[in-house]
Order: C-alpha cells, then structure tokens, then sequence
C-alpha cells in the first residue's frame, strides 16, 4: 500500500513515502514555527523523489500530537482533506510513538513550555498510558526512580542531550502500528491543554 507519512508536531517536519514496508523517500528537517511554509514544499518533494503520481496514493498516517497547535492542526487538515476528496485510508499515530520507535521501556517527553513537558510511557512502539501534561520536577522523579527506563525526546529539559530513535524506524513503526480513523469529520488533534495555553 501506498502510504504518506506526515508528522509536523515537534520542532522537526517529518513526511515520508512508504511502501511494501519500505521508505521509498524521506524528508526530516528544523521547521520549529515554519511547518505552515514547509509541509506541501516537503509532501511535494517526497512524491517527486518516489516517483509516484499523487492519484496512487492509497493512505495516510499521521501524528495527532501532542505538540504544536498550529502544527497538527496543519498536517491533519492536509490528511482530512486528501481523505475527504478521494479514495485514501486514513490512521493516526503520536509523535510520542514516532521518537521513541518500537524500543522497550521507555518514556519520551516534548517540550511544552512553561517548566512542563508532554509526555508518556512507550513499550515496543505502543503507549502504554495516554499522554498527559508533567512538570519537570515529575519527570525528573520518574527518571530517579526507574533506571531501567530509556528516556527520548527533549532531554535538555531534564540536563541531558536530547534523544530522538531513527526516525525510519520510528515511521515504520508508527506505521505498523497506527488506527484507522473511520470517521474522519470526528477527528481532533491531541490535545493535552486548553487552547489558549497549547499556543507554542
């Protein structure tokens, strides 16, 4: 199946052409605050390179969050939108899924300001809890007391080195794994906080 992957929740823009379980083209770049002005350029590029017609395409999976406001909403507009006007499966996945690939035993966080992250246990590619708001002080206690956890994401918060699996294991993994969204007009983006705080 012929398959678009989108992920513009984090300060990365992520949109990959999949096949057969295969990537096929790839683009992963810095977009922090530019995914508006980068995601068409970027789906348009993922097409030229696969060499495919934009008609065969067969689904969509995309990550509903947590993460930039603007940023989801973006991508899943896009996804509505092609899923609407053809003949195109739609999934979802998160972008907490997406960073930590299909490891054991992990915790992945993504800055959401405000001395608070978004954030979420992930075993073998699936959340193993839904993913909710921690202040730091949270995640620096979860970290004390389960040293067997592998911690991605934007570790700089906590006084480490941001991590972040790869990203081609991470979208074959979210891909393996996503939801079929069978009404589409029902689908939001993940939010974890009221509007107005969302706001990056």
């Amino acid at each position: 199946m012929r398959t678009l992957f989108i992920d513009t929740a984090h300060r990365h823009l992520t949109v990959a052409c999949v096949e057969k379980g295969s990537i096929v083209s790839l683009v992963h770049l810095e977009a922090f605050k530019s995914q508006s002005e980068k995601v068409m350029s970027a789906i348009g590029d993922c097409f030229a390179q696969a060499k495919w017609p934009p008609k065969s395409l067969q689904a969509i999976v995309l990550t509903q969050g947590p993460g930039s406001y603007t940023g989801v909403r973006i991508a899943m507009t896009i996804a509505k939108t092609l899923a609407s006007v053809a003949d195109i499966r739609l999934y979802t996945t998160t972008t907490l899924q997406l960073l930590a690939a299909a490891k054991d035993h992990c915790f992945v966080m993504l800055d959401a300001r405000s001395s608070r992250v978004y954030g979420a246990h992930v075993h073998q590619g699936q959340l193993a809890e839904e993913a909710q708001i921690y202040t730091i002080e949270q995640v620096q206690k979860i970290r004390q007391k389960n040293k067997e956890l592998t911690f991605f994401g934007d570790l700089h918060l906590i006084g480490e080195e941001d991590r972040y699996e790869d990203i081609e294991a991470g979208i074959l993994s979210c891909i393996d794994r996503a939801v079929r969204v069978n009404d589409i007009d029902s689908l939001i983006p993940l939010y974890l906080k009221s509007s107005e705080a969302y706001k990056l």
